[in-house]
Parts: structure tokens; sequence; C-alpha cells
């Protein structure tokens, strides 16, 4: 509740108690004046603490929201972390797959030189065990291949050389064999050699894939316990969030329930003065008073939910704060002026309802209400005149030039031709 409309209601006040006849015995004018400011203020406290409780808490849900959309971007990232992780891990298996395949053709071309291997050492054994036997045979069982016969025995010098020639290439001949034999099991070995060294290094490498796969999948484990804990965490967070939402909404009633209360205390306390004013009326509308429309009679059980976010005591509290300001034809100013058509429309406007700008135009806009179901907010439409409802059985208008702005004037002070509900 503003300044303003705290001074409206003080001027309510001080003329109801001005036309409520003589003061009681031992109470004076200004005790009058201050016991309604007090009670006036208590609830106005009870407002104000309802509002820094809503705004604290408003606060926190801001900050607490900044917080879960913070763990949510880290659960986020850690999700994307482990996606990338599962990625690299089905590489390292694929890897170990290709060097699997790869080992095993490895294995085969060692057992097939163990193999070549052992076939070489074999023709190379079976040369040699031949030589030696027929060594043997030319220098121990055969006169004529001896040597030293050749030379004692030959015909001359022709035939004894021809004797040595023919001993001396069947020894070429055997030596050739045996170094063939010797490098061909030379070469076996060096292929064995080095299929023995590509298996270290193929086994060198699978055990390194899997201290890499160890560690990835290691990885991943604490990628996806981290995630658990965020969570855990949003969750927690989440569950702040919705209590601090629990308070807004409880704190918000509790400002609604003031606003309507402190609106019901301004119109009962000027309803005190509303009868003279009647009698006198210089303003807005025309027509019987307590004659209502038969669409909006009493029985006709038009009441209709809400429909929007916006109460009806909200806009009865944001109404009165203008009680006191002057009256001005074809005026747009709550402050400076208005009529009554224009105080409707720009009351309305502050909420973002959108309303006519021609008191008749009103009958045609938001729900029709019963009268029996009227409530705070609702707006009244008259012959030539409209307004709102302000609760306590009086309602809250752009009354006239003299008057200007009132909320003191019963809501059957004329004909009612709609009742109107637009929240």
């Amino acid at each position: 509740m503003n300044q303003k409309w705290t001074r409206a209601i003080c001027t309510v006040l001080t003329s109801a108690l001005v036309f409520t006849g003589p003061a009681v015995e031992g109470t004076t004018f200004s005790g009058y004046i201050n016991s309604g400011l007090e009670k006036v203020y208590a609830k106005t406290q009870k407002q104000k603490d309802a509002e820094k409780k809503k705004s604290q808490a408003e606060q926190d849900l801001k900050d607490k929201k900044n917080e879960i959309n913070g763990l949510k971007d880290q659960q986020q990232t850690t999700a994307d972390d482990i996606k990338n992780k599962s990625a690299k891990l089905d590489e390292i298996l694929a890897a170990q797959k290709k060097l699997q395949k790869d080992i095993t053709n490895k294995q085969a071309e060692i057992e097939q030189n163990q193999k070549d291997l052992a076939a070489a050492q074999e023709k190379q054994q079976e040369q040699y065990d031949a030589m030696k036997k027929r060594i043997q045979f030319m220098y121990e069982n055969s006169a004529e291949d001896n040597i030293w016969t050749a030379i004692i025995e030959s015909n001359g010098i022709t035939d004894m050389l021809n004797r040595i020639e023919y001993v001396s290439d069947v020894y070429d001949s055997d030596r050739a064999l045996m170094d063939s034999y010797q490098a061909a099991v030379e070469q076996v070995k060096e292929i064995g050699t080095k299929l023995d060294n590509d298996m270290n290094e193929l086994t060198a490498m699978q055990d390194d894939y899997e201290k890499q796969q160890a560690d990835v999948e290691a990885a991943i484990v604490a990628l996806e316990n981290q995630k658990e804990q965020y969570a855990s965490q949003i969750a927690q967070a989440q569950q702040q969030a919705d209590n601090y939402q629990n308070i807004i909404t409880a704190q918000g009633k509790i400002i609604q329930e003031q606003e309507a209360a402190a609106a019901a205390a301004a119109a009962a306390a000027a309803r005190a003065n509303s009868s003279s004013s009647n009698s006198s009326y210089d303003g807005g509308g025309a027509g019987k008073g307590g004659s209502i429309a038969s669409d909006y009679a009493s029985g006709g059980g038009k009441n209709p939910s809400a429909s929007t976010g916006v109460s009806g005591s909200s806009v009865v509290s944001y109404a009165m704060q203008f009680v006191g300001n002057p009256y001005v034809w074809a005026g747009n100013s709550l402050t400076n002026g208005v009529d009554c058509s224009g105080f409707v429309h720009e009351v309305y406007a502050h909420f973002g309802i959108s309303t006519p700008r021609y008191s008749q135009a009103f009958k045609s806009v938001g729900q029709a209400v019963s009268f029996d179901n009227i409530q705070p907010g609702d707006v009244v439409v008259y012959p030539g005149h409209v307004a709102i409802y302000a609760g306590g059985g009086v309602i809250v208008e752009a009354q006239s030039t003299k008057a200007g702005i009132t909320a003191n004037r019963s809501v059957q002070c004329h004909t009612i031709l709609a009742i109107r509900r637009l929240v």
C-alpha cells in the first residue's frame, strides 16, 4: 500500500468520522482517526512483511534457478565427456580386434618358419651325412681314389694331375652343397628372428591397448558417478526451488488478502458517508437506485471462474490509490484527471487487460456475472456510467467533476445494466 493510497484512506476515514455523529464520551476526534489508522497500519505492516518475505524468496528462487542451470551445464559437459570417452573406447576395442588378427597371422608365420627351419636343418644334416660317407668311401675304401695312390700309381704327371683334380672336384662339389644348405638354414633363422621381433612388438602394442582400455573404462566410471552426483544435486536444488516457489505463492496470497482487506476497510469506512452522497448525487449514471437488469438479477447463477492471473482484489487495490484525484471529461490520466470509462480503462490497462473507452461498450466485454455473485474487481455498468465494484457493497469510480474519483457510493446507486468479470 503506497503513501498516496494511505492518504486517500485517511481522507475517507476522516469524512466518515465527521458524518457519523458525535463522538463517544471520553473519546476525542483525533482518537477516532488514530484508531482507524492503527488498524490500517497493522494490516499494511503485515502486507509489508509478506512482501519482504516474497521478495527474498523470489531472489532465492532466482539464485537457485541459476545454480540449477549451472549444474545442468556441468552435467551436460560430463555427458559429452562420457560420449567422447566411449567413442575413444570403441576405437581402442576396434584396434585391439585388428591387432589380435595380426597376432594370429604372425603366429602362423612363426609356426611355418619353424617348420621351414626344421626342414632346412634336416636337409643340411642329410647332405652332411652323405658327404661324410663319400669321404669315408674315397679315402678309406678305394685305393683308386686315394690321393697318395693317385700320385704313386699315376702314369705320368698328366695322369697324376687328372686324378688329383677329380678328387678335388668331388670335394668342392660337396662343399658347395654344404654351403648352400648352411645358407638356407641361416636365412630361415633370420626370418624367424624377424618374426619373433614382430611378435614382440605386437604383444607390446597389445599390452598398451589393454592399459588404454582400462584407463578409459575407469574414466567413464568416474564420469558416470559424477553425472549421478550432478543429478542428485539438481534434484536437491529443485526441491529447494519448489520450497521457495511455495513461499512466494503463500506470501502472495497473504498480500492479496491484505490488499482486499484494506480495500474493504476503506470501503466500509466510506459507506458511512454514502447516504448523504446518494441523496444529493451530482455524478454520472441514471435510473432508479436498486434496480438491476433482469439478465443480472439475483439468482441468475452467473459466476464465471478466473480467466487471468490477476486477482480482483489487486485491481481494487490499484484503483483505490487514485481516490481523491480529479474527474476530467475525456481525460486519460489517473493522476491528473479522467472520466468514468477512462478510469476503468486505465486501471485495467495497468494489468495488461484491454478494455473499450466508452462506458456502454463495457456491457459486452469479459463474462457476465449475476448480482449475488458480484466480487471485488468486477465492472458495473449503469446508464451512461461505468465503475469498479470495490467490495462491501460500494464502488470505486470517476464519479463527477465535483466529486472526482470516489469510493463511497453504493453499488446500487443507479440501475445496474450489466456486471462483467474481466479477470
